[in-house]
């Protein structure tokens, strides 16, 4: 025993000197780079994201990697492209790690990370070329994109520690799913189950950033014979901003209930609660990016505050708390007849303030386009006439519903029959608050008639009403599976703008037609080959329907609202074959895609145009390969070539950019992962290495970011149980080994050279963890 303790001191000195040394070897190492002047065997059917499956709850891993690839890949049986990252590999990352960053080595995941240890929201994915505000999000068969905009929050969702498998379905949604935003695939989210026996997991990290998290999880176990089983978990992590000033601090809670009785009958509760306060990092262009770099860029945000200079680092801490309920459950009301319901909801409340600005202490003063003659009403510090203030984004929004689906197996069909009724509510202000001669808020401004001094205030309610139904049929011993699907989704958005002027009310309705077709045939108990047809849709943003006026500072109009905006609508195809024995698994599918009204959003002179950009062409091919545990080594690697093309031109506030056949934006041409796995029940480790291709980031492809690489790398040791600690181990996570600067993705898309802005990768991070069960 005292041989094993000697070893976890060992590991821990070694960690502390790693994360506290390599830094700075590293930066000089990097400043000496930017003065060079070249510069267990088993078959899973993908579950539907929207019904949840289910299926045993977590438990230690202490006999070694038992999963192909080390957990990046399960043999799979949809007739789709879909690739699930277990438990296994998500309990050896970084806690803490969101869903973006565990599924970023899948094929056809593109993603750029707002910060090395997956804390803030500021991080994004594209999937073979089309962006998150594409791609439908689900956790434990809950919606949870946006309502507004579409973009998710997966920071917030459920602890890395609680997560049994995340999905990336590269291509069409599963016609279950409860999403008006998945023209370009689905991610989605599956809580582990409580365990059958009584217990709990701790762990504490301790990382570069000063990133300091605790983490503690009780299972109740069987509840005496009543077929209830539960768990309950608290996280609390604390960290400096990787870039410039600022701290994140997130409180988080996840728990889940079961019940389970009779033969497979079950109800479950999910929720998460998270409040968190985190910092927002700049997204520079590339001229910046060239000029300064990592370090001492001019347009980072400051420490120190100045009279109305607008990069002030308190005026850009997102503060936002929300939780989530889910209750997948499950009934077999005859012995071929079942019923998946699944009610949600979800409430977020909270400010995303976006910078200093000035206005007049004496105005005139708008709201909307109407002007108001009244004071300013207290007393606020000046200079020079002006009033510095915070602009802030205020929301609140909910979302809730149930989704249905009643199967039937008669012969050799299983039927499906289904319903989704969905209701959200977002209400938007933009008030203004005032700040102190030292940058403190003295809270929001008004005018001595009550007034409010916004720039924007808007209230959105969207409905959905989808019916769906669906016929599996097998033939020749089941080895050939046809399966047809028809969805018919029916929207109504309705919403007010709060402001005076020429606008008040903000409609919308739609009714789309979704037809699906897919064919499987298992050649042998090896080989399976698929194909599927399959079309999908997306409803405009919520915020393009809405004037935006130049209040309070003048009533002229800042965004013109666009009520022409069509659905997305697109028809995919794929065609792939899969291959799994005791060795080795394998996939590799060829997809094509057909978008018309394709839309996209975008910053031009920092005013929003929200436009339909006719059609666009997707093909390309992807492919994942992994090996089972041979000698207790598990490598894994996955590929992707994508041509996305933009079939018409786009014209913006009365230009039009010959953009025809231009390559789309965000669309690297190669992407490629590898990794390394070993654990042989003891010791464990990883090496990864994820390289993505140049990206363009401007419709007219005249500026693009280069091609990068990035190498991650985790070390770890088990020990047997000591007294009541089970299964104790350390692990030693580096992100960005080499700490490589680079740009990461495309933040905000332009129209020609100078407009876009990019994201900026992470520089080198490591996180030591000790982990106990109990």
């Amino acid at each position: 025993m005292s041989g094993y303790i000697r070893k976890f001191t060992f590991f821990i000195l070694s960690s502390t000197i790693i994360c506290d040394g390599f830094p700075a070897l590293a930066a000089n190492a990097q400043d000496i780079a930017h003065k060079s002047p070249n510069k267990a065997d088993t078959v899973h059917k993908t579950a539907e994201t929207g019904i949840t499956a289910r299926g045993a709850g977590e438990t230690l891993h202490v006999t070694g990697a038992r999963s192909y690839g080390g957990g990046l890949i399960r043999n799979e049986t949809a007739a789709k492209s879909v690739s699930t990252v277990s438990h296994e590999y998500i309990a050896k990352q970084a806690p803490a790690s969101n869903a973006l960053a565990l599924v970023s080595m899948s094929p056809g995941a593109n993603v750029s990370m707002g910060d090395p240890f997956g804390v803030s929201n500021e991080s994004t994915i594209n999937v073979r070329g089309l962006n998150q505000q594409e791609i439908g999000f689900t956790f434990e068969g809950a919606p949870m994109n946006d309502s507004d905009d579409y973009t998710p929050e997966t920071a917030n969702w459920v602890d890395s520690e609680n997560m049994d498998n995340v999905q990336l379905q590269q291509g069409a949604p599963s016609i279950d799913t409860p999403t008006t935003a998945s023209s370009g695939g689905t991610l989605a989210v599956r809580m582990r189950d409580p365990k059958h026996t009584r217990g709990g997991e701790f762990d504490v990290s301790y990382g570069t950033h000063q990133m300091n998290r605790q983490f503690i999880r009780y299972d109740s176990g069987d509840i005496a014979n009543t077929g209830l089983r539960a768990f309950a978990s608290f996280s609390d992590l604390s960290s400096r901003a990787w870039r410039g000033p600022g701290r994140n601090d997130r409180k988080h809670v996840d728990y889940k209930l079961v019940k389970e009785w009779g033969d497979g009958n079950y109800i479950s509760l999910s929720g998460s609660y998270n409040n968190e306060h985190t910092a927002w990092y700049s997204t520079p262009t590339l001229q910046q990016w060239n000029m300064y770099g990592l370090k001492n860029n001019p347009y980072d945000l400051q420490g120190s505050y100045k009279f109305g200079e607008g990069n002030y680092y308190k005026a850009w801490t997102v503060s936002w708390a929300d939780y989530i309920l889910s209750a997948p459950s499950h009934f077999k009301l005859a012995r071929n007849l079942t019923l998946d319901v699944t009610p949600y909801f979800y409430h977020g409340s909270g400010d995303y303030p976006f910078g200093v600005t000035t206005i007049g202490t004496t105005g005139p003063y708008f709201n909307g386009t109407q002007q108001v003659n009244s004071p300013l009403a207290g007393n606020h510090y000046s200079e020079d006439g002006q009033t510095a203030v915070t602009e802030n984004w205020l929301g609140v929004e909910s979302f809730t519903g149930f989704n249905s689906a009643l199967h039937y197996k008669v012969a050799n069909h299983d039927l499906v029959f289904g319903y989704w009724y969905g209701y959200t509510d977002m209400h938007v202000e933009e008030p203004l608050s005032g700040l102190d001669a030292a940058g403190n808020s003295t809270g929001y401004l008004h005018l001595t008639d009550g007034t409010p001094l916004s720039e924007w205030a808007y209230h959105t309610i969207t409905q959905i009403n989808a019916l769906y139904v669906g016929d599996t049929m097998h033939f020749l011993n089941r080895k050939l599976t046809l399966d047809l699907g028809f969805k018919e989704v029916m929207a109504a958005r309705n919403g007010t703008l709060n402001q005076p002027g020429p606008q008040y009310n903000a409609n919308y309705y739609s009714a789309k037609p979704l037809p699906r077709m897919s064919v499987s045939y298992r050649v042998n108990p090896h080989i399976m080959v698929f194909g599927n047809v399959t079309t999908s849709y997306r409803l405009p943003l919520g915020t393009a329907f809405y004037n935006q006026y130049d209040s309070p500072w003048d009533g002229g109009t800042y965004q013109t609202a666009n009520t022409h905006l069509h659905d997305e609508y697109s028809v995919s195809e794929e065609v792939g074959a899969r291959y799994h024995d005791k060795w080795v698994t394998a996939s590799l599918t060829l997809f094509n895609y057909n978008f018309s009204h394709h839309q996209i959003n975008e910053y031009i002179a920092n005013i929003p145009y929200y436009q339909d950009a006719g059609s666009m062409t997707t093909r390309g091919f992807d492919g994942e390969l992994a090996i089972h545990p041979w000698h207790h080594i598990s490598p894994y690697g996955s590929v992707e070539y994508l041509y996305a093309r933009q079939d018409t031109d786009i014209t913006m506030n009365g230009v039009t950019y010959h953009t025809a056949g231009k390559v789309a934006t965000s669309a690297p041409r190669w992407m490629a992962a590898a990794g390394l796995q070993y654990d042989d029940g003891r010791f464990f480790g990883s090496v990864s290495l994820k390289y993505v291709d140049k990206e363009y980031g401007t419709f007219m492809n005249d500026e693009r970011i280069a091609g990068h690489k990035q190498v991650d790398m985790m070390i770890g040791a088990r020990a047997p149980d000591i007294g009541f600690l089970k299964a104790p181990s350390l692990r030693l996570n580096v992100i960005n080994l080499a700490d490589h600067h680079y740009l990461s993705g495309v933040y905000n898309t332009g129209a020609v050279a100078g407009q876009a802005s990019y994201y900026t990768a992470p520089n080198f991070a490591c996180l030591g963890t000790f982990s106990t069960g109990f």
